[in-house]
């Protein structure tokens, strides 16, 4: 694990490792950041502060009122048993709510009134059990708003696919995200039909049928511990022979790890195995293999480019509260943000606007998103006030650590980590 000390001067933050191999100068009105080769004396230090505030802090973009995106939480019903999905508990599909796809469609003409590019996601409970209700919602918006560039896209277990679903993924160029937990023994360990057999061979067959019908697809992969980080990249990308994927960690909540040392050792060993997986992407690259781990990659992209990997919510360096980014629930109510749609509190949504709690002063806030609590695991346990600041306080150090090691690989290689960030 990474360690380093923190100073602030004035609006100019410092970041020094322990290994005293390079200094970070970072700006926290506005994101930029200088690297600084070996120790640095307390005089140049004072000499970059000076320098820093003559350097206006760029006008933050204009919102783009033109652009929306909208997650619909199509239904909670699935026909999956996952181990670690809060849905899993819905054995009898009949016990889920309903699909109000009059009351949807309502939501969605007042959201995109105005609008030139919606892209509208679906999510679930597994979506594709509402597929009819998805091509009725897709034709809908395609035929009643031809103004409107639109683009589709849903998270799928991939267990459900037959000519007529895959036709409407291919009238509407919907993009399928499908969800793979490595090799067979622990996919379907991970990830059963409710009777307990396996899922891995009819995913990996329609996956393979989605390729052949000319269906935009990815792959999802969830991380049930820090340690499996690694082989999951591997199985995806020699054994599934994919150039880009989605490695999600786990959502490590349980309600008594604020209290103990368990959170905070499960997102140490997460960073270390995060900052492994970002040199042997650096170091694929320079043999000419391309290979985007989204996660990853938006996660440190963030950092370091905090203005070119903005979330649609836009919440960097602050939240949007929320302009782009809005969510409807199955039964057609609007959500205020799509990551806290369970959250109804107003003083909530306030605190996530101006920076929630302690966050409001760090001195690396313009390249840290940890002030959101959807970003901090375990938000939904509880009151937010009692739970989600314990949390943030062990969670921030998570985020500092990647940060740190970030600027570690930026030293050994600023081109490599540049290429990777903004090529392709």
């Amino acid at each position: 694990m990474l360690t380093f000390r923190i100073e602030q001067d004035g609006p100019v933050t410092f970041l020094h490792p322990a290994s005293g191999k390079f200094l970070v100068a970072l700006d926290n009105r506005c994101g930029q950041w200088q690297l600084f080769d070996g120790p640095v004396s307390g005089e140049l230090k004072a000499g970059i502060a000076a320098r820093f505030p003559e350097r206006a802090a760029p006008e933050p973009p204009a919102p783009d009122d033109s652009y929306l995106e909208v997650v619909i939480f199509i239904t909670d019903r699935c026909n999956l048993g996952c181990i670690y999905c809060k849905y899993a508990e819905l054995t009898q599909i009949s016990g889920a709510r309903g699909t109000d796809v009059t009351k949807i469609c309502e939501t969605l003409t007042e959201l995109i009134e105005g609008k030139r590019q919606v892209r509208i996601t679906f999510q679930g409970g597994e979506p594709l059990l509402m597929h009819r209700q998805i091509e009725r919602i897709c034709a809908f918006l395609t035929g009643d708003f031809p103004e409107i560039d639109f683009s589709f896209a849903l998270q799928s277990n991939g267990t459900l696919l037959n000519d007529q679903i895959l036709a409407t993924l291919q009238r509407y160029d919907v993009t399928v995200g499908v969800t793979i937990d490595g090799p067979a023994n622990r996919h379907d360990l991970m990830r059963p039909f409710k009777n307990g057999e396996g899922s891995f061979t009819a995913i990996t067959a329609n996956l393979e049928r989605l390729r052949r019908g000319g269906v935009r697809c990815g792959v999802l992969s969830v991380i049930g511990e820090p340690g499996e980080l690694m082989e999951l990249f591997r199985f995806n990308r020699e054994e599934l022979g994919l150039n880009s994927f989605y490695l999600k960690p786990l959502e490590f909540a349980d309600c008594g790890a604020e209290s103990s040392e368990e959170f905070s050792a499960y997102y140490g060993k997460l960073a270390d195995r995060q900052l492994e997986l970002m040199r042997e992407l650096l170091r694929r690259q320079t043999t000419g293999e391309r290979i985007h781990e989204q996660m990853l990659k938006t996660l440190l992209g963030k950092m370091f480019m905090p203005g070119d990997y903005n979330d649609g919510c836009i919440r960097t360096p602050s939240c949007g509260s929320n302009e782009r980014y809005k969510s409807i629930d199955c039964n057609g109510s609007a959500q205020w943000c799509a990551h806290l749609k369970d959250q109804r509190d107003d003083e909530v949504k306030q605190r996530s606007k101006e920076r929630y709690g302690f966050c409001a002063g760090c001195p690396v806030s313009s390249i840290c998103l940890s002030f959101c609590p959807a970003v901090i695991p375990g938000y939904r346990h509880g009151q937010p006030e009692a739970c989600y600041l314990p949390l943030a306080k062990r969670f921030c150090a998570y985020r500092r650590q990647l940060m740190v090691g970030l600027f570690e690989l930026m030293h050994e290689n600023m081109q490599a980590v540049t290429g990777y960030f903004t090529n392709g």
